[in-house]
């Protein structure tokens, strides 16, 4: 097994030449849910059964948005392909989605549902303790809601889907989609309807559980990740991102082996938005041409500006940013 320890190369050329490049490329296509996130992080250890002085915040949220926003702040052009209700929830969403550089113009609107929401609970160091979702509207993100799209979807530089979709919607992503892919599996309960696309996906970041769902095996320690790895390739997954929470991810490429690359320091303010930041990165990298493990390194460095900051997605996050958090953990 090959395992990559040299430093992260610095890019070339100034960053607004970069920016300047993006905007003539095709865009990423995100298709996933959003949600309006509701979080409450006690001000003291949590109690359970209590209730808890502390801080409550509404911020609009999901997956698909919060991966859609950090890509806009990485320079990519996005359209997030999505499904909301006619309802409050959903103009506060269209209006953030709209100033933060998303396009919604294939977004499909479902006038008697409920646009989704999701409630979490943090313990007092901001990390989740447990949360409850209502997401039934994303059932209805169908194959033929798609299927109109679809010269238009594999014009793209990426599709990214999340695990929100209805398991028919993933298999047809799978069957008729040519660009490259990559997936969120959002949770262990949702994990499992990945399983028709793993053998598209360029990049998939699972947790252990998730990994440990999607390969049928169990991760006992850190010598099974690289066989959890090795069974994700066997799928067809090239780039296997597992993360390990606060002890980092193991990055492993179908080519060039695995490293477990430990989380950079720093203050962890909120971490519910830091696996979709993590995703952002990791494509954002890819599209620009980084191997597995750079680009592991600058996804990284997007999930610790994301934990410093209260809302899921981090509005100081930029190429520059990442550059920064790297220079200085390095």
């Amino acid at each position: 097994m090959n395992l990559y320890t040299s430093p992260v190369p610095r890019r070339e050329g100034p960053v607004f030449d970069r920016q300047a490049r993006l905007r003539t490329e095709a865009p990423v296509f995100v298709i996933g849910a959003v949600n309006m996130d509701l979080a409450g992080t006690p001000t003291n250890p949590l109690r359970e059964g209590d209730s808890n002085p502390g801080r409550i915040t509404l911020t609009p949220g999901g997956v698909g948005r919060n991966i859609a926003e950090n890509l806009c702040l990485l320079g990519r052009k996005v359209s997030l392909i999505t499904i909301m209700g006619e309802d409050p929830y959903a103009g506060m969403i269209r209006e953030h989605c709209l100033k933060a550089g998303i396009d919604l113009q294939y977004s499909f609107t479902e006038p008697r549902e409920n646009t989704s929401a999701y409630l979490c609970i943090n313990g007092q160091d901001g990390d989740l303790n447990v949360a409850v979702s209502d997401m039934s509207i994303c059932d209805k993100l169908t194959p033929d809601k798609l299927e109109p799209l679809l010269p238009v979807l594999n014009h793209g530089s990426m599709v990214i889907a999340d695990a929100n979709l209805p398991e028919e919607t993933l298999a047809w992503l799978a069957k008729h989609i040519t660009v490259p892919m990559a997936a969120d599996p959002v949770s262990v309960s949702k994990a499992a309807r990945l399983k028709p696309l793993l053998s598209r996906l360029t990049l998939l970041k699972p947790n252990v559980p998730e990994a440990e769902l999607l390969t049928g095996m169990i991760i006992g320690g850190d010598a099974d990740l690289p066989k959890a790895a090795d069974a994700l390739h066997r799928l067809g997954v090239q780039r296997v991102y597992i993360s390990l929470g606060g002890k980092g991810v193991w990055a492993d490429d179908a080519r060039e082996g695995g490293v477990l690359l430990p989380c950079i320091p720093g203050p962890v303010v909120n971490s519910s938005g830091c696996g979709d930041a993590f995703v952002a990165a990791a494509a954002d990298a890819y599209l620009s041409g980084l191997n597995t493990m750079q680009a592991a390194d600058r996804a990284l460095a997007a999930s610790a500006i994301c934990a410093e900051d209260s809302a899921a997605v981090s509005p100081k996050l930029s190429n520059k940013a990442i550059d920064l958090k790297l220079g200085l953990s390095m």
